[in-house]
């Protein structure tokens, strides 16, 4: 890695690519300067691009084209869920596993939001996909909580369905599984205030090995530092190498310095854990202050 200005100060450190925790799972880059900006200077931030189904309607030599650069930095390439589900339910998972491949993808998500499938479909579907050399991953939640069955309110939802749900995924052999993002953020609650919501959550992901889950966060009400303050909740909770999926390329650096507690939340919490003279193990777990300057 080149050196960077900041190596010269005792920071947090993160691990290296590849890595196995601490995902950071980004929106398409868009081919324009600032894009290669981002690839040029943050590539190693990044660990995934998810493709979504809008990027598909170009020309495939054009995607394939943009497909390779994220691939030479070092960044796995993910199809959206929706390309899946549309050739499961014509029957056309083997034709999109070899236009994937063409293409230069190499990780699908199994989505199962339209078209269920039960845990012997879920084991068979990623069998098929892995001897084909995919990674793959599933998403749990629905943006409706009408829609959900995991969800007994827009914030709450039912602890043992979710586990059920993300543990037929992990059974299947996924290699992660995704939270859908308005799950995620209304059980934190639009002003971190969801207690009920917030305990539920952390009693799903207890459940699990934290590395095999990624969090999204998402929202169209969110500028593009609108999500740190879920992020900086999610790592006072899990720490600095909890999964995040659903990040606008502009925020990659953002959410780098979160991870390390520098732009983490307004107090900045790794430096009042160096003037407190590093009082807990874990700077993360600093207390935060209230955030009702968002009321």
């Amino acid at each position: 890695m080149a050196r960077r200005f900041l190596d010269f100060l005792e920071v947090p450190d993160r691990p290296g690519k590849p890595r196995t925790k601490g995902i950071t799972m980004v929106l398409p880059v868009e081919p324009h300067p600032i894009a290669a900006n981002i690839l040029r200077g943050y590539s190693q931030y990044i660990d995934i691009v998810k493709v979504l189904d809008r990027e598909m309607w170009a020309p495939s030599a054009f995607v394939k084209r943009v497909i390779s650069t994220y691939r030479k930095s070092g960044i796995d390439v993910q199809f959206g869920g929706i390309p899946f589900e549309m050739a499961r339910l014509q029957g056309k998972e083997a034709e999109l596993a070899a236009a994937a491949r063409a293409l230069g993808v190499n990780v699908i998500e199994y989505e199962t939001h339209v078209a269920k499938a039960d845990s012997s479909q879920k084991k068979s579907g990623t069998r098929f996909l892995k001897k084909r050399g995919f990674k793959v991953v599933g998403e749990v939640g629905a943006k409706w909580a009408w829609k959900d069955e995991t969800r007994s309110s827009l914030g709450q939802i039912d602890v043992g369905k979710m586990v059920g749900a993300i543990g037929s995924f992990i059974d299947a052999g996924c290699d992660l599984v995704y939270l859908e993002g308005r799950v995620v953020v209304n059980l934190i609650g639009k002003n971190l205030d969801n207690g009920a919501g917030q305990k539920q959550l952390t009693d799903v992901v207890s459940a699990f090995d934290a590395s095999k889950l990624l969090f999204e966060v998402w929202g169209p009400e969110m500028t593009l530092r609108g999500p740190a303050k879920y992020w900086a909740w999610l790592i006072s909770r899990f720490g600095p190498d909890t999964n995040f999926g659903n990040v606008v390329p502009e925020a990659v650096a953002f959410l780098e310095s979160v991870r390390r507690g520098v732009s983490y939340e307004m107090d900045h919490p790794y430096l009042r854990w160096l003037e407190a003279g590093r009082p807990k193990k874990e700077w993360w777990t600093m207390e935060s202050p209230p955030y009702d300057l968002y009321i």
